[in-house]
């Protein structure tokens, strides 16, 4: 997620495996008619906050990564920073499977090739497996892009949706630039 105040956010929420189905419900119960996937864009303040609370509702261990320093022309510089950091942070916890929200095959393929470099780096742990998947078909990748969302309030003065999210959410800043 790019914010125009020159940071990047990129988040990740743990969810075990045993309550996934159970936060898929939850996440699809909050759609409106005729609404194919979450998308905090897309939101009111009204609904944001009722999403949030939804959130948190389900108690998410989430991480979000801030890259400071973005230059709006190098965006996806930023992003490879932020999702180094984010996937060396995730190897430090008991995570094997990570979902990314897909962005289509050439934008998902560089970020194969990335944690590609990664592993041979010895950089990310090597239990990790990312795969990639429609937003509108794994309802998992509406949360990091939510949290983000209201990661994106607090860094710009709104604390209030964040701070909602309870103890268990954590920003890390980082050069991104």
């Amino acid at each position: 997620m790019r914010l125009s105040h020159g940071l990047y956010l990129m988040a990740a929420v743990l969810v075990p495996p045993a309550q996934a189905d159970f936060h898929r419900a939850a996440l699809r119960g909050l759609l409106l008619r005729r609404q194919r996937r979450l998308h905090w864009r897309d939101e009111n303040a009204k609904r944001r906050t009722l999403i949030i609370e939804t959130v948190a509702g389900l108690r998410p261990s989430a991480l979000v990564v801030v890259g400071t320093g973005l230059d709006a022309r190098r965006q996806e510089r930023a992003r490879r920073k932020c999702m180094e950091h984010l996937l060396w942070e995730l190897g430090r916890r008991p995570v094997t499977e990570i979902f990314f929200e897909s962005r289509g095959p050439w934008l998902d393929a560089a970020d194969r090739k990335l944690i590609d470099i990664l592993r041979t780096r010895h950089a990310i742990s090597p239990r990790l497996r990312a795969l990639w998947v429609p937003a509108v078909e794994e309802p998992l990748t509406w949360l990091p892009d939510l949290v983000a969302g209201a990661a994106s309030l607090a860094a710009s003065g709104e604390a209030e949706l964040w701070e909602g999210l309870g103890a268990g959410a954590e920003m890390v800043f980082v050069a991104a630039g």
